[in-house]
């Protein structure tokens, strides 16, 4: 060890080099505890929710391994108990699907896709009111008269068919909603946010 006069520059640099050791032996100890932390449940999923990926039953084990950068997708839902029609009916379950890069449009994919009714089953594009055809208007008048326009209208096309339909935005007192129609106008679904 040398010995400098104070306020030299090198009157710091055996203080500085240790600093940066014991610094980067610190940053490598909390990448290692940040790593571990991440790999023992990074979604956050709970017991009982069913997870796919890329169109095939999966673990939380294997999801837990992927990189970020590799997801195309990921998409979650509850369910509810259907046995009580009750606004709190208590939640059964639910499913967590991921989607990677490499395998997006694969046919297992696509086909769990449109089992479940993914956003991922489709490529969609915003369209005007007058693209809903009336008989879904009538449809919407009478079964949900105290909603109103959301503001969003959607022309979604199925990846897997090419089939079209149109999904609505509908705001009430509680919430969001989205009801979706055929190009004719018949009802296909209706799914409350």
């Amino acid at each position: 060890m040398k010995t400098t006069k104070p306020g030299s520059p090198l009157s710091f640099d055996y203080s500085a080099r240790r600093l940066a050791l014991l610094l980067g032996l610190l940053g490598t100890s909390l990448a290692a505890q940040a790593q571990t932390a991440l790999a023992a449940n990074r979604w956050g999923v709970e017991e009982g929710t069913r997870i796919y990926l890329d169109g095939q039953a999966s673990t939380r084990a294997v999801i837990d391994q992927l990189d970020d950068a590799a997801i195309a997708s990921v998409e979650s839902m509850l369910v509810r108990d259907t046995t009580t029609h009750a606004a709190q009916a208590k939640l059964r379950g639910g499913y967590l699907v991921l989607i990677t890069k490499r395998n997006a449009d694969s046919p297992a994919t696509l086909a769990l896709a449109d089992k479940m009714h993914l956003m991922w089953a489709h490529t969609s594009r915003p369209a005007p009111i007058s693209a809903v055809a009336p008989p879904a208007l009538a449809y919407i008048t009478s079964h949900y008269p105290k909603a109103w326009l959301g503001g969003e209208i959607l022309e979604m096309t199925r990846k897997s068919t090419g089939a079209v339909t149109y999904r609505v935005q509908l705001a009430d007192n509680w919430g969001w909603r989205y009801v979706s129609f055929t190009a004719a106008g018949d009802f296909v679904s209706d799914q409350m946010y």
